[in-house]
């Protein structure tokens, strides 16, 4: 029988400066500061912490609400629909479909004429 040990990700990872990103129901750790995603297996303190210090040595010392707001910075420019930008193409796309139907319910149709 083979097992396998699956790490998750901890809200205490953030002081490492590392999100989740959860994609197709997998959960895979993104850095807040240059939206790396990593490997999953990299979901070790360790690892985080190696990838804070070699690739951003000047966010070490900073704050864990730093990375509180870096991380919402994140999930307001994502592309997928916990983002903002989806967000607001879902709500377009919404007040369109409402116009449509109004129109279609009155019965008024717009045509072109040729002179």
């Amino acid at each position: 029988m083979s097992f396998t040990n699956k790490r998750r990700y901890e809200e205490s990872y953030l002081s490492f400066g590392v999100t989740v990103l959860t994609a197709g129901g997998v959960e895979k750790p993104q850095c807040v500061l240059c939206f790396e995603v990593l490997a999953a297996s990299s979901l070790k303190p360790s690892k985080l912490k190696r990838h804070l210090e070699t690739k951003h040595p000047s966010a070490v010392n900073k704050d864990e609400q730093f990375f509180r707001r870096q991380a919402d910075r994140l999930v307001k420019s994502r592309f997928d629909d916990t983002g903002m930008f989806m967000q607001d193409v879902a709500a377009g796309l919404k007040a369109f479909y409402e116009v449509s139907r109004k129109i279609t319910a009155a019965k008024s149709h717009i045509t072109l004429e040729s002179s």
